[in-house]
């Protein structure tokens, strides 16, 4: 049998250009720096959205023209109606609380655009194994595909 080693397209989320600069948690930072190592790397496609633009943009200055600067050149994604649909059905069946709507989009977005995984430190709302199931399910239930919610430690391995 011949495998070959398949290209990833992974999206990520704000929290991780946040931790690049994260010296609260400097293990998740040095971890987070070395995953945003292999952004041009043939192995990965990184991506991010409008939803993750967005949040960045709320740092204060200076912290915001860095974050901003972890991202630059990544390809975007834009919110559309499809997606906005999508992350209010995670919302609507309790998959994600109503306050994590950007979460949510995140999801929409990462699904809807053919992403391998969402990469995330928000174990909060979507590094879950509970929430990954739900999330699928309703996915499979709407024959959409199936998203892995990973973080960045779980790629470099």
């Amino acid at each position: 049998m011949n495998l070959t080693k398949k290209r990833l397209k992974l999206y990520l989320d704000t929290t991780i250009p946040s931790y690049v600069f994260s010296l609260d948690s400097i293990e998740r930072m040095i971890i987070t720096r070395r995953f945003m190592a292999f952004r041009k790397s043939p192995d990965y496609e990184m991506i991010i959205s409008d939803v993750v633009i967005e949040e960045l943009e709320r740092a204060p200055e200076p912290k915001r023209v860095l974050l901003l600067e972890q991202v630059a050149g990544l390809p975007r994604l834009h919110m559309t109606l499809e997606a906005e649909h999508l992350a209010n059905s995670y919302i609507r069946h309790k998959i994600l609380p109503p306050g994590s709507l950007d979460d949510a989009r995140h999801v929409a977005l990462a699904t809807l655009n053919g992403a391998d995984a969402l990469v995330s430190w928000n174990f909060g709302h979507l590094v879950n194994v509970r929430r990954s199931l739900a999330i699928n399910q309703l996915n499979d239930h709407l024959n959409l595909p199936q998203i892995e919610i990973v973080t960045p430690q779980e790629v470099l391995v």
